[in-house]
Protein backbone atom coordinates (compact mmCIF):
# COMPACT_ATOMS: atom_id res chain seq x y z
CA UNK A 1 0.00 0.00 0.00
CA UNK A 2 0.93 3.81 -0.73
CA UNK A 3 2.25 6.10 2.50
CA UNK A 4 0.49 9.16 1.26
CA UNK A 5 1.23 12.29 3.15
CA UNK A 6 -0.16 15.56 3.08
CA UNK A 7 1.45 19.10 4.17
CA UNK A 8 -1.03 22.21 4.64
CA UNK A 9 0.86 25.32 4.99
CA UNK A 10 1.18 29.00 5.24
CA UNK A 11 3.93 31.10 5.99
CA UNK A 12 3.74 31.11 9.72
CA UNK A 13 2.16 27.49 10.42
CA UNK A 14 2.24 23.70 8.42
CA UNK A 15 0.01 20.43 9.57
CA UNK A 16 1.83 17.46 8.05
CA UNK A 17 -0.71 14.42 8.09
CA UNK A 18 1.65 10.88 7.98
CA UNK A 19 -0.09 7.81 6.42
CA UNK A 20 -3.46 9.28 4.46
CA UNK A 21 -5.74 7.06 2.43
CA UNK A 22 -7.20 9.26 -0.27
CA UNK A 23 -9.32 6.41 -1.42
CA UNK A 24 -10.86 6.16 1.70
CA UNK A 25 -13.69 8.12 1.81
CA UNK A 26 -14.81 8.71 5.96
CA UNK A 27 -13.05 9.43 9.20
CA UNK A 28 -9.64 9.07 9.18
CA UNK A 29 -6.97 10.03 11.84
CA UNK A 30 -4.06 9.90 10.69
CA UNK A 31 -0.88 10.98 12.71
CA UNK A 32 -0.08 14.68 12.89
CA UNK A 33 2.89 16.65 12.65
CA UNK A 34 2.54 20.30 13.41
CA UNK A 35 4.83 23.05 12.67
CA UNK A 36 4.80 26.94 13.79
CA UNK A 37 6.65 30.02 14.17
CA UNK A 38 6.00 32.88 15.91
CA UNK A 39 4.33 35.59 13.97
CA UNK A 40 6.01 38.95 13.86
CA UNK A 41 4.88 41.95 12.49
CA UNK A 42 7.35 44.08 10.21
CA UNK A 43 7.31 46.99 13.38
CA UNK A 44 8.00 44.36 15.80
CA UNK A 45 11.53 43.06 13.99
CA UNK A 46 12.24 46.46 12.81
CA UNK A 47 12.04 48.39 16.13
CA UNK A 48 14.74 50.47 15.26
CA UNK A 49 14.73 52.87 12.09
CA UNK A 50 17.51 52.27 9.34
CA UNK A 51 19.22 55.90 10.11
CA UNK A 52 19.95 58.67 7.70
CA UNK A 53 22.77 58.75 5.28
CA UNK A 54 24.96 61.53 4.10
CA UNK A 55 24.89 62.94 0.39
CA UNK A 56 27.90 62.35 -1.58
CA UNK A 57 27.77 66.17 -2.56
CA UNK A 58 27.16 68.42 -0.83
CA UNK A 59 25.75 69.09 3.13
CA UNK A 60 22.49 67.17 2.09
CA UNK A 61 21.17 64.20 4.57
CA UNK A 62 18.60 62.10 3.87
CA UNK A 63 16.87 58.99 5.22
CA UNK A 64 17.68 55.06 4.46
CA UNK A 65 15.13 52.93 3.47
CA UNK A 66 15.60 49.06 4.42
CA UNK A 67 16.84 46.99 1.33
CA UNK A 68 14.57 43.65 2.48
CA UNK A 69 11.32 42.36 3.77
CA UNK A 70 11.79 40.94 7.35
CA UNK A 71 8.63 39.31 7.67
CA UNK A 72 9.22 37.96 4.59
CA UNK A 73 13.04 36.27 5.04
CA UNK A 74 10.97 34.79 8.55
CA UNK A 75 8.58 33.10 6.16
CA UNK A 76 11.23 31.86 4.36
CA UNK A 77 13.06 31.03 6.97
CA UNK A 78 10.34 28.71 8.56
CA UNK A 79 9.45 26.88 4.68
CA UNK A 80 13.17 26.02 4.72
CA UNK A 81 13.19 24.37 8.54
CA UNK A 82 9.53 22.48 7.38
CA UNK A 83 11.51 21.76 3.86
CA UNK A 84 14.37 20.25 5.85
CA UNK A 85 12.39 17.99 8.13
CA UNK A 86 10.02 16.79 4.84
CA UNK A 87 13.76 16.02 3.03
CA UNK A 88 14.73 13.79 6.21
CA UNK A 89 11.74 11.80 5.99
CA UNK A 90 12.11 11.41 2.21
CA UNK A 91 15.46 10.27 2.70
CA UNK A 92 14.56 7.70 5.27
CA UNK A 93 11.98 6.41 2.87
CA UNK A 94 9.27 7.12 5.33
CA UNK A 95 6.43 8.33 2.65
CA UNK A 96 6.00 6.95 -1.11
CA UNK A 97 3.53 10.09 -2.27
CA UNK A 98 3.29 14.08 -1.21
CA UNK A 99 0.64 15.87 -1.31
CA UNK A 100 1.73 20.14 -1.19
CA UNK A 101 -1.00 22.44 -0.09
CA UNK A 102 0.64 25.45 0.61
CA UNK A 103 -0.39 29.18 0.30
CA UNK A 104 0.23 30.42 -3.16
CA UNK A 105 3.94 32.28 -1.81
CA UNK A 106 4.84 29.51 0.74
CA UNK A 107 4.36 27.07 -1.99
CA UNK A 108 6.93 28.43 -4.31
CA UNK A 109 9.53 29.12 -1.55
CA UNK A 110 9.10 24.78 -0.55
CA UNK A 111 9.38 23.88 -4.41
CA UNK A 112 12.57 25.79 -4.24
CA UNK A 113 13.82 24.46 -0.74
CA UNK A 114 13.08 20.42 -0.80
CA UNK A 115 15.26 18.19 -2.70
CA UNK A 116 15.39 16.79 -5.92
CA UNK A 117 14.31 13.26 -3.98
CA UNK A 118 11.16 14.43 -2.20
CA UNK A 119 10.21 16.25 -5.61
CA UNK A 120 10.04 13.36 -7.50
CA UNK A 121 7.90 12.05 -4.75
CA UNK A 122 5.54 14.85 -4.86
CA UNK A 123 2.23 13.39 -6.25
CA UNK A 124 0.27 16.93 -6.81
CA UNK A 125 0.90 20.88 -5.68
CA UNK A 126 -2.20 22.26 -4.53
CA UNK A 127 -1.77 26.45 -4.23
CA UNK A 128 -4.37 27.30 -1.46
CA UNK A 129 -4.45 27.66 1.88
CA UNK A 130 -5.68 24.50 3.76
CA UNK A 131 -3.70 25.06 6.81
CA UNK A 132 -7.25 25.96 9.05
CA UNK A 133 -9.00 23.38 7.67
CA UNK A 134 -10.30 20.48 10.38
CA UNK A 135 -8.06 17.06 8.76
CA UNK A 136 -11.49 15.55 7.29
CA UNK A 137 -12.08 18.61 5.19
CA UNK A 138 -8.48 18.72 4.37
CA UNK A 139 -8.82 15.38 3.13
CA UNK A 140 -11.60 15.46 1.11
CA UNK A 141 -10.90 18.90 -0.63
CA UNK A 142 -7.46 17.06 -1.17
CA UNK A 143 -9.31 14.25 -2.75
CA UNK A 144 -11.05 16.39 -4.38
CA UNK A 145 -9.02 17.92 -6.06
CA UNK A 146 -6.62 15.32 -6.88
CA UNK A 147 -9.30 12.94 -8.32
CA UNK A 148 -11.69 15.56 -10.08
CA UNK A 149 -10.07 14.91 -13.58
Amino acid sequence: MTSTWILAADGNQARLLKGVNLLKDGQQNPEQEVFSCEVKKAQDIMADKPGRSHSSVGYGRSAMEYSSDPVREEQQKFAAEVAERIDGYAADGNFDRLVLCAAPQTLGDLRAKLSERTRTLTAAEIDKNFTNLPTDKLIASVRAIMFEA
